[in-house]
């Protein structure tokens, strides 16, 4: 199952659309959470993580694990760009 996403430029060909693929839709979700709360955890001290799961400097891993697990969809449409880019 793909995403269809329309891009918004100067060109309205019907083939300016490009596919995300899901499971790096669900990746870029999933970093998007965990870098939120631990964003909200480090800077507003709020305590959304239970006190179970807390270890020492834990926001920080949470805010790198999160930019980490929403890189893949970055390189994804960069990498689309580039190739989109040379076609023209």
């Amino acid at each position: 199952m793909r995403i269809h996403v329309k891009s918004r430029g100067f060109d309205l060909k019907e083939n300016n659309a490009f596919n995300i693929p899901v499971h790096l839709l669900v990746l870029d979700f999933i970093g998007a959470i965990l870098l939120g709360i631990g964003l909200a955890e480090w800077f507003a001290d709020t305590d959304l993580v239970p006190l179970g799961y807390q270890f020492e400097n834990y926001y920080i891993v949470m805010v790198i694990c999160g930019g980490l697990f929403m890189l893949p969809v970055m390189i994804h449409i960069v990498k689309t760009a580039l190739v989109r880019g040379r076609e023209r």
